[in-house]
């Protein structure tokens, strides 16, 4: 009985906004208007019970506390890359090495192109109803629902976009909520900050995530021993690639040595431009679309229903976005330029794990201190900081 009632009340719902959709289907501003409507109130969480120890004084009121922990969230990046050591290259996108590795891959270039109507409904239709709703208040109940009235002017907002080289700026401004993780309540670095964007800056999103992953599966771009954030790959296949490595060499008569490493804060700390140039070798000829993507983004953090006063986001691929995991692939991938075919690197997303085979346990401590050093600079040269 109480899963009919479930089921009924849904379906009501469905009914209810369609009906309202149907009701405003010529009428654009009453139809934005009734798409905020539904949802659009606040809800109070335990985040507004957050008391804050800032310089020897206590934070209480939600605006306070949520500027607080807006300024904390937004330096972390800057803070990291400041105490980066200085680097020895400033990232050369011309250098012969970084170069030969992309040469012989890009057959041909990718130039986003607009996208139909059905890949819009569908990509609606698919939409996670449960979904946090943005800075927007649209929630993605109300979209799903309506994803047949609305599939004609989001399609006009996604390929406007594509068109124009042009995100729209609301787009590009998150929603925080500061997640406790540990230890004390009052110390803003025990929170992790969950970024929610709105709905439709998703679908645009995906519509160019799609055309990004089949350019680079189609080159065959991507590092073939990264094993995250890609489709057909896993932890399992990276552990199986160890696997097989350790078991391979030992049948050849070999000792092998391994050395793991770890990024402290790896999708926050990428450098935009670095990143455009790696996208250009990559093929990738709307650049501009993705510099619009990048800059100008920004985030408010919030508070028991209180928001923060908007901070600039100038490092890093946006968290809870479409296009982060693929974009950091993209940074990462030309990692293993850095070490020479002796040596194997195997990836899953940040964490990287660097082997080496040899008949003598010395060799092979004196080989991977060299990787490491090595690693370790084309760390420092991409402005990532290692852990």
């Amino acid at each position: 009985m109480r899963n009919k009632v479930k089921r009924d009340v849904k379906k009501a719902k469905s009914v209810f906004y369609l009906s309202k959709l149907e009701e405003h289907r010529n009428d654009s501003k009453k139809l934005w208007k009734q798409l905020k409507h539904p949802g659009s109130s606040s809800k109070s969480n335990s985040s507004s019970k957050i008391v804050l120890d800032i310089n020897n004084s206590r934070v209480h009121e939600p605006k306070a506390v949520a500027d607080c922990f807006n300024s904390f969230f937004t330096n972390i990046a800057a803070n990291l890359v400041e105490k980066l050591p200085h680097p020895k290259h400033i990232f050369n996108y011309t250098s012969e090495s970084v170069l030969s590795f992309y040469r012989s891959k890009v057959s041909d270039p990718l130039h986003l192109e607009q996208v139909t109507d059905e890949f819009i409904e569908k990509e609606l239709k698919n939409l996670n109803p449960l979904k946090s709703t943005g800075l927007d208040d649209l929630p993605a109940r109300f979209i799903k629902d309506g994803a047949s009235i609305l599939t004609s002017p989001i399609t006009h907002i996604v390929n406007l976009s594509i068109s124009n080289d042009k995100v729209p700026d609301e787009f590009k401004v998150a929603k925080v909520i500061p997640l406790h993780k540990k230890k004390s309540r009052t110390d803003c670095a025990n929170y992790r900050p969950i970024s929610i964007l709105c709905i439709v800056s998703k679908i645009l999103e995906k519509a160019v995530f799609v055309q990004l992953e089949s350019h680079l599966v189609r080159n065959n771009l991507l590092y073939k021993y990264q094993s995250g954030f890609r489709s057909n790959f896993s932890t399992d296949t990276c552990l199986i690639d160890l696997h097989d490595t350790i078991k391979t060499r030992k049948a050849q008569g070999l000792l092998t040595g391994m050395v793991m490493m770890d990024l402290s804060k790896a999708f926050d700390t990428v450098d935009h431009h670095i990143l455009c140039q790696k996208l250009k070798l990559m093929g990738v000829k709307s650049i501009n679309w993705f510099l619009s993507y990048l800059s100008g983004r920004s985030q408010v953090t919030s508070v028991g229903g209180c928001f923060s006063e908007p901070m600039a986001v100038t490092y890093g691929v946006h968290q809870g976005s479409i296009l982060g995991p693929i974009l950091f692939l993209c940074y990462i991938n030309d990692m293993c330029v850095s070490l020479n075919t002796d040596f194997k690197l195997l990836l899953y997303a940040d964490d990287s794990a660097i082997l080496f085979s040899h008949k003598s346990a010395r060799v092979i401590s004196q080989r991977l201190g060299e990787a490491l050093e090595a690693c370790s600079d084309w760390f420092t040269d991409n402005k990532l900081s290692q852990c």
